[in-house]
């Protein structure tokens, strides 16, 4: 199955999104969703559950252009059974948190054509100006869409969701509320609050891990784990969760964000809902971590842009000498262990090599030191996401040393990075471009890599429009890539996956592509 980037276009009729090259393609009928739609199923009779969200469309005017699980962007004549999966995401500006649940809910159910299956599952994303409502979001969530299971949500610097323009994010106070609801039939679903105390001990077994997340480690062929955190800034223990999930589901994703405000003083808030269970009405939390997770036939696919672009493109060296966070002595790879000098001299050989157009002031001030976590993997398969951006945090002018963020082991590969808007936009086009390479890579060898059919995006809140000077950069930049519905917050920070191991994050865009597992696309 091939992606929209390299797929031969053949658009769905009944698709309740397309990306703009593909709106042309989609013509309604007043008395039927499809006109040009040779699926049976599109000419039978509506059912009352369809004939409601026919007059959801009505109401406002004409079919969302949300996006939603039903986009099809495929080789002509390819079959696809979603099995009713469904993800649809709206963003509201309105400043009364009714309205604005009411008006993303509306839109969201409107776009998810003919199914009957009614969304269980919810995640919003609010601005810190409904603070005096907050205690209204859930409840009036829940009166709208009854079917609702499990309901996570935070608060942001800005929010991300869907829209008639595309992906939109909402930043820096301004009223907004970014609502997902999604239809995941035969996937086991639960949504805990997880305290410092509820973290189990770093010498627990895998048990503990299973008795917290209620999640069985052992699953059927073509099932997977998938976790979606959420953590308030204040939770010590947010290394030892992801840590400890690393341990106990080493094969699940993992994918989120710290919960952030518009301003310091702005009140942030994290929510947790689920149906029977043991909390209070409004779904509000005090501290601590929320986490989602999904096991079934799908899988969350991780993308982690570090917002850094190489000083060199081919500069690589190993670490000789270190003490914890302190690197001493380095060497090129591809150089004798004697003829190992200070990572200091080693910038500087890096410095020497820049373009004359380079500013190398500017580059000064913003450099960064990139980890490779797997010892292993040869240098020329070394891409951007093998590597652990952290900040460089001392130097030595006298001996050469250089201390960064992280304990760096003797042997470990680094290489020097640029943290800036250049960088930034580099990062994320390249890991857009490994990713459908992936993708192409898996068609062509007969492999399906599983129907993408949402994506959720944790960007840290010192991009966006202060970082490129634009609106809306990181989700649309994704869009192009990956055309799915999509949804997401600015964050105080990042947690994603780099090697197979979690990390937290800054100055970085992580996305999680939601997918089916193969055998729920064939």
């Amino acid at each position: 199955m091939l992606s929209a980037s390299f797929a031969q276009t053949a658009v769905h009729p009944c698709a309740s999104y397309a990306t703009a090259q593909h709106r042309h393609l989609i013509s309604i009928r007043s008395d039927r969703i499809c006109c040009r739609c040779t699926d049976l199923e599109c000419l039978r009779p509506p059912t009352s559950t369809q004939f409601k969200r026919r007059k959801l469309r009505q109401l406002h005017g004409r079919r969302h252009p949300t996006a939603c699980a039903s986009v099809q962007v495929e080789r002509p004549g390819t079959p696809v059974d979603r099995r009713g999966f469904e993800w649809a995401t709206n963003v509201s500006r309105h400043g009364n948190v009714y309205f604005a649940v009411d008006e993303t809910t509306q839109a969201c159910l409107a776009s998810m054509g003919d199914s009957t299956a009614e969304p269980t599952v919810a995640l919003f994303f609010a601005s810190s100006s409904y603070s005096v409502e907050f205690d209204r979001i859930v409840p009036v969530l829940r009166s709208k869409v009854p079917s609702l299971q499990h309901i996570i949500g935070c608060t942001g610097f800005g929010v991300i969701g869907g829209s008639a323009e595309g992906p939109q994010e909402v930043e820096g106070g301004e009223a907004a509320l970014s609502l997902t609801l999604g239809v995941l039939p035969g996937v086991q679903v639960a949504a805990h609050h997880i305290s410092n105390e509820a973290v189990p001990d770093a010498d627990s077994w895998q048990e503990a891990w299973q008795e917290l997340m209620q999640a069985p480690i052992d699953l059927p062929p073509n099932h997977s784990t998938s976790f979606v955190v959420i953590a308030d800034p204040t939770f010590h223990r947010i290394t030892d969760l992801v840590a400890g999930l690393d341990y106990a589901y080493p094969e699940a994703a993992k994918i989120g964000g710290f919960v952030s405000s518009a301003t310091q003083t702005a009140r942030r808030a994290l929510f947790c809902w689920s149906a029977g269970a043991s909390q209070s009405e409004d779904g509000i939390v005090k501290g601590g971590a929320v986490v989602l997770s999904l096991q079934g036939p799908l899988k969350i696919e991780p993308i982690v842009a570090q917002g850094c672009r190489p000083l060199t493109q081919d500069s690589i060296w190993l670490v000789e000498k270190s003490e914890n966070n302190i690197i001493m002595q380095v060497r090129g790879v591809d150089q004798p262990s004697w003829r190992s000098i200070p990572p200091l001299a080693a910038l500087q050989l890096d410095l020497n090599n820049l373009k004359d157009t380079d500013d190398r002031q500017d580059v000064s001030n913003n450099l960064t030191l990139a980890v490779a976590p797997d010892d292993f993997k040869d240098e020329s398969q070394l891409d951007a996401n093998d590597f652990l951006i952290r900040g460089i945090i001392g130097m030595d002018p006298k001996g050469g040393a250089i201390a960064v963020g992280e304990t760096v082991g003797v042997g470990k590969r680094i290489r020097f990075m640029v943290r800036d808007k250049e960088g930034a936009k580099q990062d994320l086009q390249n890991h857009a471009f490994a990713y459908k390479r992936r993708e192409l890579q898996a068609s062509m060898e007969g492999k399906s890599p599983g129907q993408a059919f949402g994506a959720l995006i944790f960007s840290c809140n010192g991009r966006g429009r202060n970082l490129f000077g634009e609106p809306h950069y990181d989700s649309r930049k994704i869009a192009e890539f990956i055309p799915v519905p999509s949804s997401g917050f600015l964050c105080n920070g990042e947690i994603g996956q780099i090697a197979n191991s979690t990390a937290l994050h800054g100055f970085t865009c992580a996305v999680g592509v939601l997918r089916l597992s193969p055998s729920a696309d064939d």
